[in-house]
């Protein structure tokens, strides 16, 4: 019995990365720190949920800093991944498509 030759065709959607420009297009807070060893500057970005929450004690969303990319290998110099503050990880967002469908069940709403 011969098989069936079977073509698999693999889709691909294009994504786009969490960037400077999705922060500052979505909102974002921009956070500016200084490493204790060598005294130079790194930075990240805050989302409250939802992002006009006013509470100080809100769960929030957080990038990697902009130094961080190195230690990834799917991140380029210039991207960020996203998580929930203080939760080890839960809601990990490697690009903008993720990052919506997160905020969206998180809080219903759409982020831009």
């Amino acid at each position: 019995m011969k098989e069936k030759n079977q073509i698999k065709e693999i889709l691909e959607f294009p994504v786009i990365p969490i960037t400077e420009n999705t922060f500052e297009r979505q909102g974002w807070e921009k956070y500016t720190d200084e490493d204790g060893a060598d005294g130079s500057e790194y930075y990240y970005y805050m989302m409250p949920l939802p992002k006009d929450n006013p509470d100080t004690q809100a769960p929030v969303l957080i990038s990697s800093t902009n130094d961080e990319w190195e230690d990834f290998d799917n991140l380029k110099k210039g991207e960020y991944i996203i998580e929930i503050d203080g939760l080890n990880g839960l809601g990990l967002c490697w690009t903008e498509e993720e990052l919506e469908v997160l905020y969206k069940r998180l809080t219903n709403l759409d982020i831009e």
